[in-house]
């Protein structure tokens, strides 16, 4: 689909639901695996060591055939590592036949090996959170240069491609080095702050977590370098909401209490969601562990989406999930950057 139409079908679409007051999941991640071949300390969800049983392909296509029939516009293939499945390259083809745009978040380290699986996507995002050193500190040794070769082999094969970058008190002094990286080699760096990890049945911070004032000073530094033209994926409203986030970062979210300030309002369950690896659909990664979830595969997609428009979840400091909360109330300034992104992914 050109995409130009796809923008516009996509702002008309929203637009529609907004008006009508209903909901759709125009964009919904889903989880396929929980398998990984890294140990990220950040990792939200602990996939690697909850290890819940994947779905088969029959269940995953019956959920993406619900998916199409609700209007979702976009999949973002995610895990764990997505490549790890077998049959990964079959999930995609069926995705694209359904017209839906498909995505994957890698850590790159089976992209030379999955090339033809990964050259049917429409975006392949690798996590690199900065130079070497403080990438393999937060992701495990080796994870940069197979990171970086993922990069340059999709740039090769004219793939476009984005990097997730998370802050942690490794990458602190790695913001502008990352970026330099972006402009030679021609990708857009998502920042994003930390979610609380789940351990156990309990939420928690990160152990990495920066300071509140080194994570306002690296925010700070990221929307200064933006400014200068440095290729920063997310917008300037989200990232000065999480730069001014009133409370600790440790507390990632605010839940089932009204915000004491001007807050962007949280649009997660309402117009995208995640779907987890045993087919619990939640509103976003930050809930899973948090609220009760209903299973698409058991109850249907249709049922498991109605259900969490209610999670009680009000704002967050999570500058991705804000892009989208910006995004889906069609904030001109925000959909312009989005725009401004495409063009520049594919220059």
């Amino acid at each position: 689909m050109n995409k130009l139409f796809w923008n516009i079908t996509f702002c008309t679409r929203v637009l529609k639901a907004k008006l009508l007051k209903t909901y759709a999941p125009f964009q919904v991640q889903f989880s396929v695996t929980d398998r990984c071949n890294l140990q990220c300390s950040y990792c939200y969800a602990n996939y690697p060591a909850r290890g819940y049983r994947e779905l088969d392909m029959k269940n995953i296509l019956r959920i993406i055939d619900q998916l199409a029939e609700l209007g979702t516009m976009r999949i973002n293939l995610v895990g764990g590592e997505p490549l790890l499945r077998d049959d990964i390259g079959e999930i995609i083809d069926y995705i694209k036949d359904k017209k839906i745009e498909c995505a994957m978040t890698s850590n790159g380290y089976l992209v030379p090996k999955k090339m033809r699986d990964v050259k049917k996507l429409d975006l392949l995002c690798v996590s690199l959170d900065g130079d070497k050193k403080a990438n393999d500190a937060n992701r495990g040794n080796g994870s940069y240069d197979a990171a970086m070769k993922a990069i340059v082999l999709a740039k090769e094969k004219h793939i476009p491609v984005q990097v997730a970058a998370v802050i942690t008190k490794n990458n602190l002094h790695s913001i502008g080095y990352i970026l330099e990286e972006g402009k030679k080699y021609g990708f857009m760096v998502g920042f994003a702050t930390l979610i609380n990890v789940l351990d156990g049945n309990i939420k928690r911070a990160c152990k990495d977590i920066p300071t509140d004032n080194e994570y306002k000073e690296a925010l700070a530094e990221i929307l200064r370098l933006k400014k200068e033209g440095y290729p920063v994926l997310f917008s300037r409203k989200s990232l000065e909401y999480s730069m001014q986030w009133p409370y600790s970062y440790s507390k990632d979210k605010v839940k089932d209490e009204a915000p004491q300030f001007k807050h962007i309002r949280c649009n997660a369950g309402k117009y995208f969601a995640i779907i987890d690896t045993n087919g619990d659909l939640y509103p976003c990664p930050s809930l899973i562990g948090v609220i009760n979830p209903i299973n698409a595969v058991e109850l249907g997609v249709r049922k498991a989406f109605s259900d969490i428009e209610n999670h009680g979840c009000k704002t967050c400091h999570i500058p991705c999930q804000n892009e989208f909360n910006l995004i889906y109330s069609l904030d001109p300034e925000v959909l312009c950057n989005a725009f401004l992104n495409y063009r520049h992914m594919r220059e």
